[in-house]
């Protein structure tokens, strides 16, 4: 036996050994069968599975005929040979191949079916699978629906602004472990870092209020570029960007073409400021402290692919970005909408903080806005009245006067 079979055999003889010698106080085999059958089992390749009854009955009557030989996985005998499939079947399917290069083998089966050339029983499926695989049957690899990326670079700051995610290290908040994302967006002319931060939870709020400062700071792109995530995909985004006239650009689902330099300046975060899953500081506010130190000297220091640094590339390029007015105040484009129950005190919640609204009918849904990462002043109503945060001695002292 080789050793990757012998150690197969072990490992089955391990799962099966309570079975090989039960005591009267032990259940009937049966029952033993089905106990052993739900419990999950790790493979020597780390993976974790489950058998059923029925393999497991197989592999003990096995062992009982052949000892540990007998738990191994013996080979076909008709290992690459396909005698049941027909002629005709066979020739069909090269032609049909050869008509349709992107049709699955899946589809193949189909308009053989169709054609009445396959009953579905003989051959079997798994045999048409195992002869497609082994004549090269199957769609060809190299055939390419979309036209190979290329690389590219913009000649001005703010033409495009790439933004994404990135899994950072674990921190304690309270007592607990919370994982950390940061948050990125740079641009692609200069690979300046237009905005970048750490964060505990992954969501629309975090990135809206990232995308807002950096357009308050440097006006806004005139293209923005992310992948599908929900945070990215989510109709107040869409709202935000075709109100401030920034086109908003997905990466195609499965194809995350195109984002290759911030995926880049994640790795030099990785090399260069975090230390594995050990944290540079243990609070989330030392850790963006930190991490604005450590891009301070990110831009001063000289890019690969520019030739220089990416301060001095964002200095000696012409700025896209159209600044906005100071009379025009952006952040209400930015407040989050939620739709919230009215409590029979005339409240509603957000973010388990309760706000009056005096004007609202109780057991009535209204619409609420606020601004995302702080809940400090609240909206509702169709004019998008100010809620005011519930005061309870206040309260107190109205009731007792």
């Amino acid at each position: 036996m080789t050793t990757e079979k012998t150690d197969q055999a072990v490992w089955r003889y391990g799962i099966i050994s309570r079975l090989l010698h039960p005591n009267e106080e032990d259940a009937t085999l049966q029952n033993e069968l089905t106990r052993l059958s739900s419990r999950s089992f790790r493979k020597p390749d780390g993976r974790t599975v489950t058998f059923s009854p029925e393999t497991l009955r197989k592999w003990l009557y096995r062992y009982r005929h052949g000892g540990l030989p007998a738990l191994e996985d013996s080979p076909r005998k008709n290992l690459g040979s396909h005698n049941s499939v027909p002629k005709k079947l066979e020739d069909r399917l090269f032609e049909l191949r050869g008509e349709h290069p992107r049709w699955t083998l899946a589809r193949l089966l189909s308009q053989l079916i169709n054609e009445k050339l396959w009953d579905m029983v003989n051959p079997s499926r798994a045999t048409l699978y195992r002869f497609a695989a082994t004549a090269n049957l199957h769609r060809d690899p190299h055939l390419e629906t979309d036209p190979p990326a290329r690389a590219f670079a913009h000649q001005d700051f703010g033409q495009l602004w790439t933004a994404d995610f990135l899994h950072g290290p674990k921190i304690r908040v309270n007592g607990q472990k919370r994982k950390t994302y940061l948050h990125a967006i740079i641009d692609d002319a200069t690979r300046h870092v237009v905005h970048a931060g750490f964060f505990l939870a992954e969501d629309t709020e975090v990135m809206m209020r990232e995308l807002m400062a950096a357009v308050k700071i440097h006006g806004k792109p005139i293209r923005f570029y992310t992948d599908n995530g929900a945070c990215y995909a989510s109709h107040h985004l869409k709202f935000v960007c075709a109100t401030l006239g920034i086109h908003l650009i997905h990466t195609p689902p499965g194809k995350p073409r195109g984002r290759g330099k911030v995926e880049r300046f994640f790795r030099r975060v990785r090399d260069q400021f975090l230390d594995g899953e050990t944290p540079v500081a243990h609070t989330l506010d030392a850790i963006n402290t930190a991490l604005q130190k450590w891009l301070s000297l990110y831009h001063k220091s000289v890019h690969s692919s520019l030739g220089v640094s990416p301060l001095q590339q964002r200095l000696s390029r012409p700025s896209a970005c159209k600044m906005l007015p100071e009379a025009i105040d952006i952040e209400p484009l930015f407040r989050m909408k939620r739709r919230c129950r009215v409590y029979l005190n005339s409240t509603i919640r957000i973010k388990k903080c309760s706000y009056e609204v005096i004007d609202a009918l109780p057991g009535e849904r209204v619409d609420v806005w606020f601004m995302p990462r702080d809940t400090s002043q609240v909206w509702y109503g169709p004019e998008m009245k100010p809620a005011k945060p519930v005061d309870r001695h206040q309260n107190a002292q109205k009731t007792r006067s």
